[in-house]
């Protein structure tokens, strides 16, 4: 049984991971401001313990010492009006976050460190490509994500001298329990969702079990290093997602989104659903990952059938 560290365990993806640890055996070990609600939330039998100030306070030390891994997920949601404020936030909760964890870990004693650390990233490092096909050596992109994401990687990197670092850039993760799906939801529900601004834009999607999986694979396997996308293997464009979803609903999916009425709604926000990325996992493939759900209508399926 191996002690496995995991900052935003109470997320989505953490509580994914969390469950998928402890089915294999492992003992995950939550960092939470709030170990109260964590363990309401949590699975049955995963320890909570405190980091209530993880933008200026290292991780504790103690939490840490004797970790086989950390999984580091910690991250102000992306889908919410982008004020100035927020903005701010997003990019705090992700690059401070990661330095504190950095200096705890590079303060151990090296016969204590973990020895990796499996970093959260993301596919909005690329910015919008169109329709190029992204793998792990395409160059960033320009925008605030790119930027963001970018800044994210380089102090989780700033490990490597003290453990193996994977940079995990995940892309839009289906779950019957979070994310983009849930909001996306009520609309098709409806009868009113569709293509968003054309539908040509790529949507780098991935089902949340293989997010988990894929993150324990570049966990357990040592020549996981760098940047890692955690996407599908078969991206599709919007339009073709969203025909999929209506299909799984049973609902059609007709009618368009202008962008221009998203933007009037979210403001900023919306380039997160009227661009995209065609990212391909082709270090997961080099790894030998295997994905359990690899094409978008029965990962959307078995996903609908969890609500």
């Amino acid at each position: 049984m191996a002690k496995i560290v995991v900052t935003g365990a109470t997320g989505t993806i953490g509580n994914a991971v969390c469950r998928h640890l402890l089915e294999q055996g492992d003992e995950p070990v939550a960092l939470t401001r709030d170990t109260a609600a964590a363990v309401s939330r949590l699975p049955p039998g995963v320890q909570a313990h405190a980091w209530r100030q993880p933008l200026t306070e290292p991780a504790p030390a103690a939490v840490l010492d004797g970790a086989q891994a950390v999984i580091h997920l910690l991250g102000e949601p992306i889908s919410q009006r982008w004020t100035p404020a927020v903005k701010q936030r997003i990019r705090d909760s992700r690059v401070r976050s990661t330095r504190m964890l950095v200096q705890a870990i590079s303060e151990l004693p090296d016969d204590r460190r973990p020895k990796v650390l499996v970093s959260q990233s993301a596919t909005g490092y690329y910015g919008d490509r169109g329709a190029e096909e992204l793998d792990e050596r395409a160059t960033p992109g320009e925008d605030f994500l790119a930027g963001v994401v970018r800044e994210w990687e380089e102090e989780a990197a700033r490990a490597e001298p003290y453990c193996r670092v994977a940079l995990m850039r995940t892309g839009v993760v289906l779950s019957a329990s979070g994310g983009a799906l849930a909001k996306m939801l009520p609309f098709f529900r409806a009868g009113i969702g569709g293509p968003v601004a054309g539908g040509h834009q790529y949507v780098p999607w991935v089902h949340i079990d293989d997010v988990a999986g894929a993150m324990l694979h570049c966990m357990e396997d040592g020549a996981a290093t760098g940047p890692v996308n955690l996407t599908a293997p078969e991206p599709v464009d919007n339009a073709h997602f969203s025909r999929a979803l209506g299909r799984a609903l049973h609902r059609p999916a007709l009618l368009p989104v202008p962008a221009p009425a998203l933007k009037l709604l979210y403001g900023e926000m919306s380039v997160i659903v009227t661009t995209g990325q065609r990212a391909v996992p082709k270090r997961l493939a080099e790894l030998g990952f295997r994905f359990a759900h690899p094409q978008i209508a029965p990962a959307l399926e078995e996903v609908l059938t969890q609500r």
